[in-house]
């Protein structure tokens, strides 16, 4: 077999990825980004490659079975011959399969249409132990991904092997997409390398599509941006371009005195969520210092829990529209009043909240602070209108903030409340 120099054949800007898959450092390898940026190819060289090396065999998925032939298993078959080792490899296509035939070991082809039928995939002679899922976004859910990886990494390997699943998409441009909460994120799991690359990156596009896509540029924008950047812009429009994710250090946290606090009531399909911040009137900043976010959790429980963290004497504004949790949690010893809403008071609080100078949140402190922000967007109508307010979703600590953060708004300006 002719020696084959690897680093002839992927892109610089993969090289971060291809040392993480030598080092065996993550479970996940996950490469998103806009058109063009050759993260499949890249993920079809590396298959290849260990294939050869490893007694072991790879699955390759879509959500839909009969994409399969003209992505994934295309794909495979070019790296074959870029990697110039074609005459090892036998190439079947009904059923689709690769199989390298020194060893025996295959790629095989599923469509996933029902998730639930993977679990019956078994080879015998080689473990699954590499498992590609393309066009992520088109699972509904991160479930049904989960029935799919649990099927696959459900026994210990031999000695000296490794389980590596990789993920290909180009991001949704919904940012409450499951995806893109999961992966156009500040705080990852420890076990998951995540890479982004575009157009620009790859040395081999072609002129006709870079002219392309600098003319979609100059027309628009956000759908540059989208398509051939891979960015997740939402509506077009990024509520909180103010925010700051960051480490709250101990000084800042014991420093802070400016305490605001607020709820949101919620049990089985909500959230409770309690938020402690600090306003830097000065400086026109707001610090989040502690959260209590949890579904099923009584006032009661709710109640102990502000206690333990030492907030039960600060003034904590609460949803109103549930006077007798206000008054139960008064019961408790829980320093407590309602928030006066009125019309326009939803809109309002958020553009005050995204006026601000700076919104700094410690996803250590504050993860459900920080996930809830980093994903909100903008309501749209059915034309695809923007709404003058956010998304009605996943924004409970943000709705605990504005009534937190009441009086201060009432100051700024005069509203009906």
């Amino acid at each position: 077999m002719n020696q084959i120099k690897i680093s002839d054949k992927i892109l610089p800007v993969f090289y971060d990825f291809w040392r993480d898959c030598n080092g065996r450092k993550h479970l996940y390898k996950v490469l998103k980004g806009g058109r063009n940026s050759s993260k499949s190819t890249t993920i079809g060289d590396r298959i290849i490659f260990d294939m050869m090396r490893l007694p072991v065999n790879a699955l390759c998925i879509r959500k839909v079975g009969n994409t399969l032939e003209t992505s994934v298993y295309e794909q495979l078959k070019w790296a074959i011959e870029d990697l110039g080792v074609g005459a090892y490899w036998n190439i079947n296509k009904s059923p689709l399969k690769l199989t390298y035939i020194p060893r025996g070991n295959s790629i095989i082809f599923r469509g996933a249409d029902k998730p639930e039928k993977i679990k019956s995939i078994k080879t015998s002679k080689f473990p699954i132990a590499i498992l590609w899922v393309e066009e992520l976004p088109e699972f509904k859910t991160e479930e049904e991904i989960s029935t799919i990886v649990n099927s696959v990494v459900r026994a210990e390997l031999p000695e000296g092997l490794h389980y590596d699943i990789y993920y290909s998409y180009n991001p949704p441009k919904r940012k409450q997409s499951w995806v893109n909460k999961k992966f156009e994120s500040n705080f990852l799991p420890d076990n998951c390398y995540v890479h982004h690359s575009t157009y620009l990156d790859n040395k081999y596009v072609s002129k006709a599509f870079i002219e392309e896509a600098e003319e979609v540029k100059k027309k628009n924008s956000f759908k540059y941006r989208y398509e051939y950047l891979g960015e997740p812009i939402g509506s077009g429009v990024v509520p909180f371009a103010n925010l700051t994710f960051r480490k709250i250090t101990d000084a800042e946290y014991k420093e802070a005195d400016n305490i605001r606090q607020g709820c949101d009531w919620g049990y089985a399909a909500d959230p409770f969520a309690f938020v402690r911040v600090h306003y830097d009137k000065t400086r026109r900043k707001l610090y989040f210092l502690d959260e209590i976010y949890d579904i099923k959790l009584s006032n009661r429980d709710a109640a102990a829990r502000m206690k333990a963290l030492g907030v039960d004497h600060s003034l904590t504004v609460a949803d109103s529209s549930e006077p007798k949790s206000v008054s139960e949690m008064k019961g408790y010893g829980i320093r407590m009043k309602g928030a006066k809403k009125g019309p326009g008071s939803v809109e309002y609080g958020e553009k005050w909240l995204d006026d601000l100078d700076e919104i700094i949140i410690d996803p250590a402190r504050t993860p459900h602070v920080a996930a809830e922000f980093e994903a909100i967007d903008y309501a749209t109508g059915i034309d695809g209108e923007i709404k003058n307010r956010l998304v009605d979703k996943d924004n409970h600590t943000i709705d605990a903030v504005r009534y937190a953060m009441e009086d201060d708004m009432k100051k700024a300006a005069s509203i009906s409340w």
